[in-house]
């Protein structure tokens, strides 16, 4: 299949041609002077931007679109201080049309937020138009670095992207989707020097026909690129290699016409990043209450040795090297046929030396393991992804998407554990499959039916190896010998949904139909080479799950966007051979008011069944001091949600609100048993209910405009209490609290220098039984952006910690060399120049506690050299 797809990939590149709309003209004053940067837009009847351009200094644009069945459209121009022109043109036989605008000055006065609202910022009905230049400090490198200066968008620490408040549903290149869900890849390599503009765009919505039906809530952003991107191959290569043998390469080749977008990644390093974190990597449940959703379960895991790595500092704190290779492409084979397709390729050997304190806060007896670790690991990881869209006609829209993930690696992990010498090693090979097929059909002109085919396959095999002597005491074996565990995971499973969405008037109905039919086998064996098996640590687990659900949401639109939706469903869950019926409910009000917000309230219960990992049966080896198991009594996991939202996003002025707080009680699930014996931690699952948690964040941006300087305060907060119970006991209360507070500021300055800079401060801390333990975290950063000249440019990293009573600093520093009328620039790295040798990690999971002192990477200069073509 890998060597199929690039052929395909280039038969649709040679055999496309197409037919498009191109307007282009002058924009002039009365005097007929070119005016620069005016704003020229092509829209349909329906008010949907077909294409825009900004005016040259000479005053020429150029606009592209496909006509489609559009008769006639809509160009706009605007320019500050001028009348706003629109122009409808009709369509006939010819292809291009030459228009030119004499813009009439207007005499009115305009406040300084007009002013920042034609130079940075243009809001056409749902889409919010950013022009990245007037953020931008010329030192950023890739697209996720400008995303992080602009206003209304967010990158969260591991790459992952939310606009306007919520978690972007794509991130599109020229309108178009080419690598999905794996996104990461395309921000965190597509150079920065192509991005012209950026787009949010609320209430996204691919699917023509639901977007006619339905006022859809997503979100997505698409870049536009400079017109010196589009309609030639371009792209980058680069080298690099400095002391402490650290070396980087990498090569971006991309493709941007009407009818076919390409773009392809390749890069090597062994800096310390890692590309499987760019790969998607949520997992998605089945989730009743969504109606719209792709079905894509995922294989588990028991044994823990892959999950040592602290990745706090990124390139900092992991000794990694890495591969990446990804291809990307979006084609328009005709007017009814696009077609998408990706094929990503990556692989990371990472190393990485700790010191580790592990507590288990069980009461009164507390158990602590001290540990010194020698960590490895190889990772790599193959997906392929084609998907077809066919549009036949306006009442009918296709879409197929088959996925494949191929994921062997294996991981390597020595430990002296006080002075006994622990080993272990972890084989694992993964690989899924799905295939989604949807359909949806217009029946009248407010109802639309939608048919979801889906089938899904997925197998996983763990064959572990632990030498532990502790480990032959407590399992009374007659010689000292390595253990091994063999673990297996197979799935498949297919299913049919098919909904019916009605509009009329304010109300919209949505009636859906759902049948799922699902297989797995879960198996696991501990053993040595004299013993077959072990009682009590052996698991074979087969599960039938099949159910059939209704549900229906109604939605009732109040004035502009607001509205009240309610939605039940009922489901009868045949679980192997029990019968089961599970009720679902949810409630929403959502209110906008002009100038002050949206405010959103919502209510949700659900009723669900356990996973497989809750219910093996019997005990399985979680790490060299744990193990694991589940339980055999079915119990429903019954729980109600509260939340509240409010957010005001304001992108001309640059202020913004957010904040939420979602409460969730348990009625009934299970709850952690657990027994210590000193040197190993059981821990079961028992039926209970009485558990609640509560997330609270809330985060606060204002741009102050005759300061040119954006100020953000961020605060988030846990609380959570669950039941747990130790060495038979009494069941107790588990209480696990954390909370943040952030206070960061950044320039905008039209000079050769700027800043961003602020403190932050995070509390962690759990406690049973009169037994506390709390972590601290205190840290300060200031980063300097430097113009030097026009070429010579640098940048300078400051961050100060203090853990409990130990401090680190470190000081990164890049210095760039770009030549104005040079295709070559030249960049020279500092990392770690304070050689700090190691940090601190203090972290609080469930009624677990430790502290891991990690190996940083020692100070290096890395020289790198790129050729832009």
């Amino acid at each position: 299949m890998k060597s199929i797809l690039p052929l395909i990939f280039l038969f649709i590149s040679i055999g496309i041609s197409a037919q498009n709309i191109t307007v282009s003209g002058l924009t002039t004053d009365n005097q007929l002077q070119p005016i620069e940067s005016a704003v020229v837009m092509a829209k349909s009847k329906e008010n949907e931007v077909l294409d825009y351009s900004y005016s040259n200094e000479k005053g020429f644009y150029k606009i592209e679109f496909e006509s489609g069945n559009m008769k006639s459209f809509l160009l706009e121009v605007s320019s500050l201080g001028y009348a706003v022109i629109e122009r409808e043109i009709n369509i006939d036989d010819q292809t291009t049309y030459n228009i030119d605008f004499k813009m009439k000055e207007q005499a009115e006065f305009l406040r300084e937020v007009v002013v920042e609202a034609h130079q940075k910022i243009k809001i056409n009905a749902d889409t919010t138009f950013i022009r990245v230049s007037q953020y931008t400090t010329k030192t950023e490198q890739t697209v996720e670095d400008v995303l992080k200066r602009l206003p209304g968008i967010e990158v969260l620490p591991d790459g992952s992207i939310k606009a306007h408040g919520k978690p972007i549903e794509n991130l599109l290149v020229e309108g178009e989707n080419i690598l999905d869900k794996n996104y990461k890849i395309l921000s965190k390599n597509l150079d920065a020097k192509a991005l012209e503009e950026v787009q949010i765009m609320d209430n996204y919505e691919e699917n023509p026909i639901f977007k006619s039906l339905s006022n859809s809530e997503k979100v997505a952003i698409n870049l536009k690129l400079k017109s010196d991107f589009k309609n030639i191959w371009f792209g980058n290569v680069s080298a690099g290699c400095g002391f402490e043998n650290r070396y980087q390469s990498a090569l971006t080749l991309g493709l941007l016409k009407k009818r076919i977008k390409l773009l392809e990644f390749s890069n090597i390093n062994n800096t310390g990043n890692k590309t499987s974190n760019l790969l998607q990597n949520e997992s998605i449940v089945i989730d009743l209450s969504q109606i719209f959703q792709k079905i894509e379960k995922k294989t588990f895991s028991i044994f823990s040795i892959d999950e040592q790595e602290e990745n706090v500092f990124n390139s900092r704190s992991i000794f990694n090297t890495s591969m990446l290779h990804s291809l990307g492409l979006s084609s328009k084979v005709n007017d009814k046929l696009t077609v998408r397709g990706s094929a990503n390729f990556i692989s990371d050997k990472t190393e990485q030396d700790y010191q580790a304190v592990t507590q288990y806060n069980t009461g009164e007896n507390n158990t602590a393991f001290s540990e010194t670790s020698d960590y490895k690991n190889k990772n790599r990881v193959g997906t392929t992804e084609l998907e077809l869209k066919y549009a036949p006609n306006t009442k009918n829209h296709f879409v197929n998407t088959a996925k494949y993930i191929r994921n062997p690696y294996n991981t390597v992990n020595g430990i002296m554990l006080g002075n006994v010498d622990v080993s272990q090693e972890n084989d694992v090979f993964t690989e899924t499959f799905y295939n989604h097929l949807e359909h949806t059909h217009l029946l009248a002109s407010n109802t639309a039916l939608y048919n979801y085919i889906y089938i899904g396959y997925g197998i996983s095999q763990e064959n572990a190896e632990i030498s532990h002597p502790l480990l032959n005491d407590l399992l009374e074996t007659e010689n000292v010998e390595p253990f091994f565990q063999d673990i297996n995971n197979k799935f498949n499973y297919y299913g049919l949904q098919s909904t019916m969405l009605t509009k009329r008037n304010k109300w919209e109905n949505q009636l859906k139909f759902h049948a799922h039919f699902e297989n797995e086998n879960a198996s696991s064996r501990l053993f040595t080479e004299t013993k077959n098996s072990f009682d009590g640590y052996t698991n074979n687990l087969k599960i039938d799950n099949n159910f059939l659900s209704v549900s229906e949401v109604l939605k009732f639109k109040l004035k502009q966007n607001n509205y009240v939706k309610g939605g039940l469903s009922l489901t009868q869950n045949w679980f192997n051979n029990d019968n089961f019926l599970l009720k679902n409910a949810s409630f929403t009000f959502r209110q906008k008011m002009k100038n002050i917000g949206v405010i959103r309230l919502s209510y949700n219960y659900k009723e669900d069944l356990p996973k497989t990992q809750m219910l093996l049966s019997e005990f399985a080896l979680n790490s060299y001091q744990d193990f694991v198991s589940g339980t055999n009594e079915i119990t429903k996991l019954k729980n109600s949600i509260f939340s509240f939202n409010y957010s005001l996003y304001n992108d001309v002025k640059g202020f913004s609100i957010n904040s939420s707080l979602i409460h969730t009680i348990a009625h009934s699930g299970y709850a952690p048993n657990a027994y210590t014996n000193g040197n190993f931690i059981f821990n079961g699952l028992m039926p209970y209910a009485d558990g609640e948690n509560t997330l609270a964040n809330a985060s606060l941006t204002n741009y102050f405009s005759k300061l040119k300087i954006a100020t953000k305060w961020e605060t988030d907060q846990s609380f959570i209490q669950s039941p747990f119970s130790v060495n038979e006991s009494e069941v107790s209360n588990l209480k696990n609290y954390s909370g943040s507070y952030v206070f960061s500021a950044s320039s905008y300055f039209d000079k050769w220098f700027n800043f961003s800079g602020g403190v932050s401060y995070r509390f962690l801390s759990s406690k049973m039984e009169g037994n506390l333990n709390s972590f601290e975290t205190k840290k300060a950063f200031l980063d300097f952006n430097l113009k030097i000249s026009e070429s010579l440019k640098a940048t300078v990293n400051n961050e100060y910690y203090i853990l409990n009573n130990e401090n680190y600093t470190f000081l990164n520093a890049s210095i760039y060399y770009e030549p104005k009328k040079s295709r070559w620039s030249g960049t020279l790295n500092f990392n770690n120049l304070l050689n700090e040798e190691e940090y601190l990690v203090q972290q609080i999971n469930s009624f677990t506690s430790y502290e891991k002192q990690i190996k940083l990477m020692p100070a290096y200069v890395l020289f790198n050299i790129k050729y832009r073509f």
